[in-house]
């Protein structure tokens, strides 16, 4: 599955990854934190910038994938969760979370990430998402409810709604991530420790054939969390869809950045 994750998953706009060093004053050298680096796809963009990186991970299939593809001696990997790997307090610049802090426990993650970072440092976080366009992505909505196992935080919103209500939250940079990852992180405290929120978003946009659209949703844990034969009709479900819309996956949606600052 590493591989797999490898192939299939979009890495991070060049044009996100710069504003993010731009708002945290970032330059060769300077030490940062990657909290679930994966396989690289951030981490790569950092060590290209000169940055000395500690990347945690805990999955050491990804990792592996990561230190074959990163082999930068500017990158140390630490196999463990970001609640339980021991970094040094206030010695970062910037911590960097790609497609990454839903995993962690949000009543610990704010206020480590803040105690880990100098005074004035920034907590840069990327994803990849956008809101409901239109009858394709209602259809594939409605086969995702029918076979998942795990309540949703909120409703699938369209574009507007999606943009407007992250607009409503930048005075919590943990409710407004909970908003766009559609989870539930929101610790009131992170109020406290981070201010300065902001929202940066670049278009992306590619048509994914069939099959790798599947492969894509393979490496998903919503996916991973069915029984085999659970996995076998969600993937015939979402086949007949995507055939009966023409076949192929019109994949429109944004990478984000959000940024806030250690008061």
């Amino acid at each position: 599955m590493a591989e797999e994750y490898e192939r299939v998953r979009s890495r991070y706009p060049a044009a996100l990854v710069d504003k993010a060093c731009a708002v945290a004053g970032l330059e060769p050298g300077d030490a940062v934190v990657e909290i679930g680096c994966g396989t690289g796809k951030l981490t790569r963009e950092l060590a290209g910038r000169g940055l000395v990186v500690d990347a945690v991970e805990p999955d050491a299939e990804l990792a592996a994938v990561a230190r074959r593809i990163v082999p930068e001696p500017t990158v140390r990997f630490h196999i463990g969760t970001f609640e339980d790997v021991e970094l040094p307090r206030g010695a970062y610049r910037a911590v960097f979370a790609a497609t990454s802090f839903h995993w962690v426990d949000p009543a610990v993650g704010w206020s480590k990430v803040a105690s880990l970072l100098e005074p004035n440092g920034v907590f840069a976080l990327l994803s990849h998402g956008g809101g409901m366009r239109g009858a394709l992505d209602e259809d594939l909505v409605r086969v995702w409810r029918e076979f998942s196992t795990r309540p949703w935080s909120r409703e699938p919103v369209d574009d507007e709604t999606l943009w407007a209500g992250a607009e409503e939250r930048k005075g919590n940079v943990s409710e407004l991530w909970s908003w766009l990852a559609a989870h539930d992180l929101t610790v009131p405290e992170a109020a406290e420790l981070f201010s300065e929120v902001k929202l940066t978003k670049e278009p992306m946009e590619r048509a994914m054939p069939l099959q790798d659209y599947l492969a894509l949703i393979r490496t998903t844990n919503n996916y991973l969390h069915l029984a085999p034969e659970q996995q076998q009709g969600l993937e015939r479900e979402l086949a007949g869809v995507i055939g009966r819309h023409g076949g192929t996956y019109p994949a429109h949606g944004y990478a984000t950045l959000v940024t806030a600052r250690r008061v």
